[in-house]
């Protein structure tokens, strides 16, 4: 089972929790059929279907149905479409399933499942927040839906061919999930070490930020002395505080770029309790996750 299959099936867990999602035999079969997945209903409607009805002489009786069981149904399903690589579905059915929750159980309750669930939305491309009487649910990006479709292959690709990598990965998943802000930047930072140690060459002083040099391309513009230059001199503090509002001219900009994400995640990660002690918040997390994501998927585009 792979990170995202995990993510899902925490996900069905948390639906599947007492009280979180409206008790009735059409909360599934109407969410299901809206996103055109009826035929899933149909095969696990054992599990989806709370009640089933006896005709006595004057009225109808409701049974509990024994075998209704919330997560074996939803990480049925969530397997299912995973492995038939119907991902863009999962996504739809996410977003529909928002419309069964039980508002009134999530405010009154003050759990923290909602906000667990939230963080699992998120590493999906997904926003949920709850506006009086209803579930929003937005993206920060009108790509996000396709760049999660796209993730999918990309964590395959790890698991076949750089296992370490997705290791640190999911570590990474792992720490947001759990809402460590600063385990989960330090494993992005093993994560981004990792997958450019496999480019680096067969040189014994070959070092990881020499496999950044020749993926990016930079290599084929640019000697090994502009790179030692451009990483000994060029590269100052100022530079990761101006990085996200102006781009810098100059030779091998995608090799530095990536060596200022780098240091971000040192100082935000692996270092944070040194001398200057650094505090990263969840949103820090998410946004090192969401960086390491576009790195991979890059990575993935020009190696696979």
């Amino acid at each position: 089972m792979d990170n995202k299959e995990i993510i899902l099936s925490k996900i069905a867990e948390i639906i599947s929790r007492q009280g979180f999602i409206l008790k009735n035999n059409s909360a599934f079969i109407s969410r299901l059929k809206c996103v055109g997945l009826g035929e899933y209903f149909e095969k696990y409607s054992n599990y989806l279907t709370p009640y089933y009805y006896n005709t006595g002489y004057s009225y109808k009786f409701e049974n509990d149905n024994e075998e209704y069981d919330v997560f074996l149904g939803l990480d049925s399903i969530f397997t299912d479409l995973y492995h038939e690589n119907k991902n863009g579905e999962i996504i739809a059915l996410l977003k529909e399933l928002t419309k069964s929750f039980n508002i009134m159980y999530i405010l009154e309750s003050r759990n923290a499942d909602f906000e667990e669930l939230a963080n699992l939305y998120e590493l999906l491309g997904l926003s949920i927040s709850i506006n009086i009487d209803r579930v929003v649910v937005t993206t920060c990006m009108a790509s996000d839906a396709q760049r999660v479709v796209d993730l999918f292959s990309v964590e395959d690709w790890l698991l076949q061919n750089h296992r370490e990598v997705y290791d640190s990965y999911e570590s990474a998943v792992d720490a947001y999930t759990q809402g460590h802000a600063g385990a989960c930047i330090e494993s992005c930072r093993t994560c981004l070490v990792s997958i450019f140690s496999k480019y680096k060459g067969t040189e014994g002083f070959a070092k990881w930020l020499r496999g950044i040099y020749n993926t990016s391309g930079d290599d084929t513009t640019s000697t090994m002395h502009d790179l030692s230059i451009a990483l000994s001199k060029e590269i100052r503090k100022d530079d990761l505080a101006d990085f996200f509002y102006e781009n810098r001219a100059g030779k091998l900009t995608k090799t530095k770029t990536i060596y200022m994400i780098y240091s971000m995640m040192s100082d935000y990660g692996t270092h944070r309790n040194e001398a200057t002690q650094e505090h990263p918040t969840l949103e820090d997390a998410l946004f090192s996750l969401r960086l390491m994501d576009s790195i991979l998927l890059w990575v993935y585009s020009k190696k696979r």
